[in-house]
């Protein structure tokens, strides 16, 4: 009997994360090299999962199957922590951002795909646009979590290839999804400046470094400013939301919701994250936006004395670097 209602709750976990049985058939077919017909076999349980095609998939999804056996799952809800070394990455590390890259991808999919984030920092898809600020948020990252031994200078950062690239595919997923409705906290530019006048000041940062990092980051603004005035991204037409909220932001997160795949994820330990594909988290991020939006007010596509006044504003901040 527990062994039934532990087959049904994992399959309902499935469910969840793939609503579609299309793409969940789909998904499962890759993870696990069978037949559709196979994988259909064991999903209407005219089969079972084997235990070792169960671990696959709950290591491939970052399943929690202590909260699957769970006797009150109503009171626990999951949480995995995808934890990324961005110093040295191995190939789980790749993996696991080429994995939230396709995950980025099934809501891009659905012509009514959203992402809310609301953020007190800057987001991947502003700072991988430049890769000098990319390396100093690794810079940061490294000094902040790694190993004393492993702390190094701006100038000793290096991005790879593969690193650059998943970035790239980052912006790109996230530039097609349909919506992006973004929260920002009023400090989110004050706070990279601060951060790069501390690593120069304890010589971290060279004055050139510093001088282009600033550089970039004007730059960022001037094209925060332009999507900002068009109310999308240029490069693909769809829509970009930027709300200035009036309360301090003193956590971040991101809802990604569509037909095909909803997920929360909420930044811990700087470039790492907590993910629950969990539809009551879901929900209950999803009435934190309810409450951020009638805190907030919206900068793009209206608003143009607000933009203008908003934008100089950061651009002040990040000349006196």
């Amino acid at each position: 009997m527990k062994q039934q209602i532990f087959y049904d709750n994992f399959l309902a976990a499935l469910e969840e994360r793939y609503p579609l049985k299309a793409d969940l058939v789909n998904a499962l077919t890759d993870i696990l090299v069978l037949e559709k017909e196979s994988i259909y076999r064991r999903l209407r349980r005219d089969v079972f999962f084997s235990a070792d095609e169960v671990m696959r998939i709950a290591s491939a999804w970052n399943l929690s199957l202590d909260n699957i056996i769970c006797a009150n799952p109503e009171k626990i809800r999951p949480f995995q922590y995808e934890m990324v070394d961005y110093n040295n990455p191995v190939e789980a590390d790749y993996a696991l951002l080429e994995r939230f890259n396709n995950d980025m991808a099934l809501v891009a999919k659905d012509p009514n795909g959203k992402v809310y984030e609301v953020l007190n920092s800057f987001p991947r898809g502003m700072y991988s646009r430049s890769e000098l600020l990319t390396r100093f948020m690794t810079m940061k990252w490294l000094y902040k979590y790694g190993n004393p031994g492993e702390v190094r200078k701006f100038c000793d950062i290096k991005i790879s290839e593969r690193m650059q690239e998943i970035d790239r595919e980052h912006i790109n997923k996230l530039h097609n999804i349909a919506e992006l409705h973004s929260y920002l906290d009023k400090r989110i530019y004050a706070n990279v400046v601060d951060e790069i006048a501390y690593f120069h000041y304890i010589g971290m940062i060279s004055k050139e470094e510093k001088a282009a990092l600033k550089s970039d980051l004007l730059e960022l603004i001037d094209y925060s400013e332009l999507i900002s005035q068009k109310g999308i991204f240029v490069e693909t037409g769809k829509k970009i939301f930027f709300h200035l909220s009036h309360l301090w932001v003193d956590m971040e997160y991101t809802l990604y919701e569509s037909k095909h795949f909803n997920m929360t994820t909420v930044r811990i330990v700087d470039r790492n994250m907590l993910v629950s594909i969990d539809p009551v988290v879901n929900q209950r991020i999803k009435n934190l936006i309810d409450s951020m939006r009638q805190s907030s007010v919206l900068l793009s596509g209206s608003n143009v004395l607000q933009q203008r006044e908003f934008f100089n504003k950061q651009r002040e901040i990040i000349n006196d670097l």
